[in-house]
């Protein structure tokens, strides 16, 4: 399993703990994020330790460093842009089977995730906590609910673009999530007191 988190999660401590459970991160770090190399690879990222707040929390974890920038030309011609220097923390250290691309490459693949979440929050939550449950098997259970019930609402904006022959981005996820919760209501009338 590969982690993926923003730049406000790195931390020794939840590097550390994570993985203790056997999965892989992909984080990104923050600008003002201290990474010094230890180590420059073949192919440019480099080695560094991330380094516990406190010398009980554990010894300092080797990490490897994958710096980019994105270079976009727009379409219609013009100028060319570069963004912002990105840069991940991995514990996958081997060049050859893990290339800087491809974990460049599936970093954005976090960005999927947040979507769900944030359509959760403000459209399907409506101001609600974005989880109730107290414990693990209750987070599991709501956030696979609330998975399933993500995907059904873009099986139905699915069906209706290609009924409808219009693009998938014109149907917005609010309005499509206000369709079905309008007809399900509609079909299960509250009962006369």
């Amino acid at each position: 399993m590969l982690v993926l988190a923003d730049r406000n999660f790195l931390s020794h401590r939840l590097v550390r703990d994570v993985l203790a459970t056997g999965a892989h991160i992909l984080w990104r770090a923050s600008a003002s994020f201290a990474l010094t190399p230890v180590r420059v690879l073949a192919d440019g990222t480099y080695l560094a330790e991330l380094r516990p707040a406190r010398k009980p929390d554990g010894p300092p974890i080797t990490v490897r460093v994958v710096e980019y920038t994105v270079h976009t030309t727009p379409a219609s011609g013009g100028t060319a842009s570069c963004s912002e220097l990105f840069c991940l923390v991995t514990d996958l250290l081997d060049v050859a089977e893990y290339p800087a691309l491809e974990l460049a490459c599936a970093y954005p693949d976090r960005w999927g995730c947040e979507t769900v979440i944030g359509h959760h929050k403000t459209d399907m939550g409506e101001g609600q906590p974005v989880l109730r449950s107290k414990d693990p098997e209750g987070v599991a259970q709501e956030m696979w609910a609330l998975f399933a019930v993500y995907q059904a609402i873009h099986q139905l904006v699915g069906a209706a673009v290609d009924a409808a022959g219009i693009p998938p981005g014109r149907i917005s996820f609010r309005h499509a999530l206000a369709a079905a919760t309008d007809t399900i209501t509609a079909g299960f009338p509250p009962s006369p007191a």
